[in-house]
């Protein structure tokens, strides 16, 4: 962005975009991520207000097929309803991890035993710079064998485990597509909607459409019966070990994101898209590790299958060997404000305001300095929930140290909440945009 009049600047490139987009039919392509789906609910808030663009086609798979299906609902002029806001409001009301995640019986057992539970937690909280749920569940499941239960009927837990379909009940994310997603306004809107999900039979990819028919990858109609759109979106979300699979027709079908984590290839080939936005929900790469020359079988499988390999296809699905040319522009985080397994009130507030930022950065193109302070609000954020008390994921943690005393937090939380002020000052004074809330925290009940 120049020194000289950046306001000026940041009109003219939203006023350039906006024209270009307006010649041809636009396409948004969300990916798999879990509960980040937050990060791409604030890009789209700034695709759809900022820059006043309403996409044609939409494509999704594992929770990108929630926020595509829900979006594809389309805007009703007469009631004032708003397919963007009723999409955030799914992500704000998100209170605590049972909104999402609910453990199966088995699985609680096996976590609640007091011998290994504190450093199963701690390993299977870390994470990667990915955020994968995979990673966090191969972590969980390598920790059980290194360090086998002992007592009160945990071996009946773990044959009950040998038997189970999945770690977690789907029921929580049922009861979210169920009160969320009408098929009825997603048939009548007129949009193209694409949702990805892999047969397990089969092993291929397969993509349901608004009208719940089944397609090849390559857009080809499958000679079976329509299915129920909800069941779709559960199927495509349906993360392998995480959550059982979602019977469609004749197969079950798990997580679009098993062969493909962002959907863009068939609205760049197939649906006639002019501009395909590519919303990444996590950030691409893979964190390094330490000496993995001690570790066991299922601590090198985690390794390969839940951080290389979905970092590879990723990659590959971001920058083709041909690359995508100006029809496509990819907007991925620089840092993950929450895990894909996370869902707290307050992260999640943040990590929408940083895909608002971060879309505006990239689309406008307002250079490194204004994504360095973008990140660094993101951070303070994450850093100020951190002071106001522990946060509470599915495999959290057990506190190591007791938490500093409250005169200390307190003088901690004066230092970062004025120097978070201090930037979006700076970005409000470039004429950089901002978030509808301009950044505040979100207090969460301790």
């Amino acid at each position: 962005m120049p020194e000289l009049e950046p306001a000026r600047w940041v009109r003219a490139a939203r006023t350039n975009l906006r024209r270009r987009m307006a010649r041809s039919p636009i396409a948004f392509a969300m990916s798999g991520g879990g509960s980040q789906g937050s990060f791409e609910t604030g890009v789209l808030r700034f695709l759809y207000d900022d820059l006043k663009l309403r996409p044609a086609i939409l494509c999704g798979s594992s929770v990108g097929s929630i926020i595509a299906a829900k979006l594809a609902e389309g805007d009703d002029p007469a009631t004032g309803r708003r397919a963007i806001d009723e999409t955030e409001d799914i992500w704000r009301g998100l209170r605590s991890n049972d909104d999402m995640w609910l453990a199966e019986p088995w699985l609680e057992k096996l976590r609640s035993q007091a011998n290994w539970a504190s450093e199963l937690r701690g390993r299977a909280a870390e994470n990667g710079t990915a955020g994968s749920q995979a990673r966090v569940v191969l972590r969980m499941l390598s920790e059980v064998v290194r360090h086998p239960p002992e007592t009160d009927g945990t071996l009946d837990a773990l044959r009950q485990a040998m038997r189970a379909r999945s770690l977690l009940s789907m029921e929580p994310v049922r009861r979210l597509v169920e009160d969320n997603i009408d098929p009825d306004r997603i048939a009548a809107s007129g949009m193209i909607l694409r949702i990805g999900a892999v047969g397990l039979e089969s092993g291929e990819l397969r993509y349901i459409t608004e009208r719940g028919e089944l397609q090849t990858r390559d857009g080809d109609p499958i000679d079976q019966p329509p299915v129920a759109l909800t069941e779709a979106v559960l199927a495509s979300a349906s993360i392998p070990l995480v959550f059982p699979p979602t019977r469609l027709n004749d197969e079950h079908y798990v997580d679009g994101g098993v062969r493909e984590i962002l959907p863009l290839e068939l609205a760049f080939n197939r649906l006639g898209a002019g501009h395909i936005f590519a919303v990444v929900a996590s950030t691409p790469g893979v964190e390094r590790v330490p000496d993995v020359g001690d570790k066991g079988l299922l601590e090198l499988a985690r390794r390969v299958t839940a951080d290389i390999v979905p970092d590879e296809t990723l990659r590959k699905e971001i920058s083709p060997p041909r690359g995508w040319g100006r029809r496509v522009t990819v907007i991925a985080p620089e840092l993950d404000v929450h895990d894909a397994l996370t869902v707290d009130r307050a992260l999640i507030a943040a990590s929408i305001d940083y895909g608002y930022m971060r879309a505006a950065d990239v689309l406008l193109d307002l250079g490194p300095d204004q994504a360095a302070i973008s990140s660094r609000i993101a951070a303070l954020r994450m850093q100020i929930r951190n002071l106001e008390g522990p946060i509470t994921g599915p495999f959290t943690p057990l506190p190591e140290l007791p938490p500093p005393a409250p005169d200390v937090i307190e003088r901690e939380l004066e230092h970062v909440r004025k120097e978070l002020d201090e930037l979006v000052d700076r970005r409000r004074e470039a004429g950089a945009p901002l978030p509808p809330d301009d950044c505040k925290p979100v207090k969460t009940p301790i």
